[in-house]
């Protein structure tokens, strides 16, 4: 007989795989430019968001249609995924308090979870406003849901290593959201500038499209590890 909890387990390490390995060859297959650098012909660490990969059109007006494709459709499984949290609960039930965090940061992991599925559905250079306060959005809903996660490990019986793990992350998505929250989203479309220098700080956009790929990369080990504790938790 199936035990529920293990539909988090296998949903959320099968989102991991595939949102690198889609990622990976979304990078490798995208025909270049970022907002600053239009003729670049590759994918830029340092210059080019993980959203830049679900663009129709780059900003030299090339198609993108594989990358956009593959990236998007990593949002989609993110977010199905996501919503197998809805069984978390049930493992921390021999812990009162531990249960209750844990239902309201399965909640918040949904909204999370379907809401970069949002930002999959409003590519930058169309819908660039609603896919802005879709990150945003997603990134507040995870950044509690991280909150109350860890609060419920910290409470419950399981190792306090996920606790550590699970503050960590925390810590650093927090960071990141309140260095994006800090200054208002842009009231126009980046995608449509020219001149996209007299209007973002080079810099600021520099910290931001590095520390996003560092946040991903925290991101997804972090979920890897919260699997092995949800199992732990199944096991005991």
């Amino acid at each position: 007989m199936l035990n529920f909890g293990y539909i988090p387990v296998f949903a959320l390490r099968f989102m991991v795989l595939y949102f690198i390995v889609t990622n990976a060859i979304a990078m490798a297959l995208f025909p270049g430019g970022t907002l600053f650098n239009p003729q670049l012909e590759i994918y830029s660490f340092s210059e080019n968001f993980f959203s830049d990969l679900g663009i129709t059109f780059t900003k030299d007006g090339t198609q993108n249609y594989l990358s956009s494709f593959l990236f998007n459709s990593s949002l989609l499984v993110l977010g199905l995924c996501a919503v197998t949290h809805i069984f978390v609960p049930k493992l921390f039930k021999d812990n009162k308090k531990s249960y209750i965090l844990s239902i309201i940061a399965a909640a918040l992991f949904v909204i999370a979870g379907l809401s970069f599925i949002g930002v999959g559905l409003t590519p930058a250079d169309i819908y660039f406003e609603e896919h802005v306060w879709f990150v945003i959005f997603a990134f507040n809903a995870q950044t509690m849901g991280v909150l109350f996660m860890t609060i419920a490990f910290l409470l419950s019986k399981i190792s306090n290593k996920y606790t550590i793990v699970a503050f960590i992350y925390f810590i650093n998505v927090a960071l990141y959201t309140i260095f994006e929250t800090s200054e208002p989203p842009p009231d126009f479309n980046p995608f449509e500038l020219e001149n996209v220098g007299d209007f973002i700080d080079y810099n600021r956009f520099i910290i931001s499209v590095v520390w996003q790929k560092i946040i991903t990369l925290i991101s997804m080990v972090s979920i890897l590890i919260f699997t092995f504790g949800y199992r732990r938790l199944i096991n005991d």
